[in-house]
């Protein structure tokens, strides 16, 4: 059961985020470049495990070798836990609030928050919809009618494209199944290749915030503090 907590509870930190007053309006800012530098975008994700189901919303910058930005949010559109991994290959989960982080391989940390380890690479190719070659040699892909990526599979992970975006390659929303858990990702905004704001993948402010380990994380986000 404590396993089963674990992998969701990025979600319970912001299942107040289906009011209706924060749902943007879905939609793709330009076409799908011939090669993606960076994505950015707003998605919202539910997660089912042994029954037990749990909702967040979150933004992303991430850069498909090696560096990414996760900004899970709260009701109020507030940053409740950030994910931020770096081209040195160090990931921090950072809760601000809190004033704490916890330190991991990139694919650990993907892996606490959506129940299944992924490179960031691989993340970038599940919401973009584009897989090189090299990615496409690691996984069992399959496409529909349109030559879109539609399905694929690895190891125990898999996922199916529920809904593109019109006239895209680029899914709007996908399923996914990893062991136990089931869970589904909707895009409500995505762009490509847009200027970075600087700092955006700084580390520095972590020297005025405590480390932890991932179970001390675990007991501030149950509360047991």
């Amino acid at each position: 059961m404590k396993r089963v907590r674990a992998c969701v509870w990025i979600a319970s930190l912001s299942a107040g985020l289906l009011l209706a007053a924060c749902n943007p309006r879905p939609r793709i800012r330009g076409p799908l470049p011939e090669q993606i530098r960076e994505l950015e975008g707003y998605a919202s994700l539910r997660i089912t495990t042994d029954g037990e189901t749990a909702k967040s919303r979150f933004s992303f910058v991430v850069e498909p070798q090696g560096r990414g930005r996760v900004e899970v949010l709260d009701a109020l559109n507030r940053t409740a836990a950030e994910i931020l991994a770096r081209e040195d290959g160090k990931a921090y989960l950072i809760l601000p609030r809190d004033k704490v982080f916890t330190e991991d391989a990139p694919e650990i940390i993907i892996d606490r928050f959506l129940g299944f380890p992924l490179a960031l690479e691989e993340m970038a190719a599940l919401i973009s919809g584009r897989w090189n070659k090299e990615l496409a040699e690691r996984w069992t892909l399959e496409a529909d009618s349109r030559g879109r990526s539609a399905a694929g599979r690895r190891a125990d992970f898999a996922f199916i494209v529920r809904e593109f975006f019109p006239e895209s390659p680029v899914p709007r929303r996908l399923d996914f199944e990893s062991g136990s858990r089931r869970g589904s990702l909707t895009l409500l905004t995505l762009s490509f290749n847009q200027p970075l704001r600087a700092g955006l993948f700084s580390a520095d402010f972590l020297k005025t915030y405590a480390p932890k380990s991932w179970a001390e994380i675990e007991k501030l986000l149950r509360h047991e503090d």
